[in-house]
């Protein structure tokens, strides 16, 4: 296996992006999936602050994660990273997640830390809570932590819900707070860059009860 940047994306390589997203994304609306998987791929054609990674194996992607930098506000999202389910809890996941967060500290040297949105365990599914539960635990095995205070609203409406997500990061300086300031720059930033969402009704739900100062800390799962 190896794990590399794909930097024009080929029709085969679309297909085999989209076969992960259905398989392991929560979207069940196959037109809503269609629109978001055919953003994604305008956005990493026309937009070079969008890069795709993936886990290669006998010529076929098998995992995938998707890097938006913010280089002026010395940060990234990671928008997605997933495993084939055939190919997970075999190391590839953090493999990934190493490889992309190296990307980082190679384009941003001086950067804060790399931001994951990680829906939260509040749903009613057993089977939905094992999975979210054990997202969270991947992720804090590999040092990421939570952004204390801060609602997020994941601006994906899909018959007019919007999900509560734990802005998360993995840090890159030895840091326990960060700026209200800094979190919203970066908050309005993925909404207009990364979603193409410009109304102003989510962040204000979001930053209206930020502190002035968003601790960093581990989530206790």
């Amino acid at each position: 296996m190896i794990i590399m940047e794909i930097r024009n994306l080929t029709h085969t390589d679309f297909e085999e992006l989209r076969n992960i997203y259905v398989s392991t994304f929560p979207l069940e609306n196959a037109k809503q999936l269609d629109i978001y998987i055919n953003h994604i791929y305008d956005m990493l054609r026309n937009d070079n602050r969008y890069h795709l990674y993936a886990a290669v194996e006998d010529r076929s992607i098998i995992g995938i994660s998707l890097l938006y930098i913010f280089e002026y506000l010395k940060m990234a999202l990671l928008d997605y990273m997933a495993v084939m389910p055939n190919f997970q809890r075999l190391g590839i996941g953090r493999k990934l997640f190493e490889f992309t967060n190296n990307e980082l500290n190679r384009f941003i040297p001086d950067n804060i830390g790399m931001l994951l949105e990680v829906p939260k365990e509040n749903v009613s599914d057993p089977d939905e809570w094992l999975r979210r539960k054990r997202r969270i635990q991947f992720y804090s095995t590999l040092g990421v932590k939570v952004l204390k205070s801060v609602n997020y609203l994941l601006p994906i409406q899909i018959d007019g819900d919007v999900e509560e997500m734990y802005l998360m990061i993995k840090l890159s300086k030895n840091i326990t707070w960060i700026s209200k300031k800094s979190i919203v720059d970066f908050i309005n930033s993925v909404y207009t860059d990364v979603y193409d969402y410009r109304r102003t009704d989510l962040l204000s739900k979001t930053i209206d009860n930020l502190p002035d100062v968003i601790d960093i800390e581990e989530l206790k799962v």
